[in-house]
């Protein structure tokens, strides 16, 4: 028991220690769009994005090979080198363009262009097929039911730990504990979720903690009413514990959970 009271103890000192951090860094995610090259990609260099009007404010010069074969009226905004290690290419250039097309440059000086697309979400991954040039997204529905498998197994996994820690039995706890993850999560993906993929992320930063001190409201009263075992207190004190925790390590993951999901 005292071990288990030590490790609570700890927990609450990293807490303390990890949330000014968080709040100040801002983990979100910038407003981005992510161009990944699906099919045989032997022999590309480049891949460059592009709009209708120049963009006035490029970070660097394009290669000359990827602006002299542009069709008519586009213009380079952001561009990469293409390193072909199966990861999506990120694009972060606001305002963006739209629509926008995707340029994919190859060693013998072939430009491969797609057809228009259209940003709809702050955060967007596109496939960009290396053969036909088509282009395409996944929608925004499943996009958030992507998000909220991963987010519900992400948050079960640190929460059940923290439960063990608290001493409560797993076995006379799981179905309420499922249950309010089930819930809370399913809130969480279509408010803050929405807000994320929808919206900027000053606006989306904002509604986190919003959100997030609800959440902490319905859980402490689920937790404190049908969790079994040891006083209302320290039910009350795992749920705040379990969803601070779960909220700072998601906000300091955040950035590389998203880009890995490829929403």
């Amino acid at each position: 028991m005292r071990a288990k009271l030590r490790s609570v103890l700890c927990l609450f000192a990293l807490l303390l220690v990890l949330l000014p951090a968080t709040a100040s860094a801002n983990g979100l995610p910038y407003t981005s769009i992510y161009i990944g090259i699906a099919g045989l990609d032997d022999g590309i260099t480049h891949v460059a994005l592009l709009g209708r009007e120049p963009y006035t404010k490029p970070l660097s010069s394009p290669p000359e090979a990827l602006t002299a074969a542009l069709p008519d009226g586009w213009h380079v905004w952001d561009w990469t080198s293409y390193d072909r290690d199966d990861q999506p290419m990120y694009f972060m250039d606001v305002p963006y363009p739209g629509p926008f097309r995707v340029a994919v440059l190859h060693e013998d000086g072939t430009l491969l262009v797609t057809d228009e697309a259209e940003r709809i979400r702050a955060m967007q991954t596109f496939s960009v097929d290396a053969q036909t040039g088509a282009i395409s997204t996944l929608g925004a529905w499943f996009t958030l039911l992507k998000q909220f498998a991963c987010t519900f197994l992400f948050t079960l996994l640190i929460e059940v730990v923290v439960l063990l820690l608290f001493g409560f039995p797993l076995g006379e706890n799981i179905v309420p504990f499922l249950l309010v993850n089930l819930a809370t999560q399913a809130l969480m993906t279509l408010t803050y979720g929405r807000i994320l993929l929808s919206s900027n992320r000053e606006h989306a930063f904002f509604w986190a903690f919003a959100i997030e001190a609800v959440i902490f409201v319905i859980e402490s009263l689920a937790y404190a009413r049908f969790l079994h075992g040891h006083t209302r207190a320290r039910r009350v004190a795992y749920a705040i514990t379990a969803n601070l925790l779960s909220f700072v390590i998601g906000t300091l993951l955040i950035t590389p959970f998203y880009s890995a999901l490829r929403l």
